[in-house]
């Protein structure tokens, strides 16, 4: 979910998925790491999900990093901004 993979979960439904969803997401990642879409985890699937990742989204379709222009197109006026990154999970913050 956190890549773009798979459809945000919501409250009803929690984390329930499909095995041909499921599947999608699988082939979806392999694509986009240049592996055969097969849509099953295997040995080379696994090393691209252990790679080290930044959290942003995979594919272009997330509204996390489009023009705000984009992501209401009715819009006439431009926006000289992008909306960044998602929303910080944790209150509390601490340091040393």
């Amino acid at each position: 979910m956190s890549f773009g993979y798979l459809a945000k979960s919501n409250i009803e439904t929690g984390n329930l998925r499909t095995i041909d969803e499921l599947e999608k997401a699988v082939r979806n990642l392999q694509s986009f790491g240049g592996l055969e879409p097969t849509g099953t985890i295997d040995e080379p699937t696994l090393e691209l999900m252990r790679r080290p990742r930044c959290g942003a989204p995979d594919g272009s379709d997330s509204l996390d990093f489009q023009a705000s222009n984009e992501v209401h197109p009715g819009r006439t006026r431009f926006a000289r901004y992008v909306i960044q990154g998602q929303k910080w999970q944790n209150a509390i913050v601490t340091w040393r």
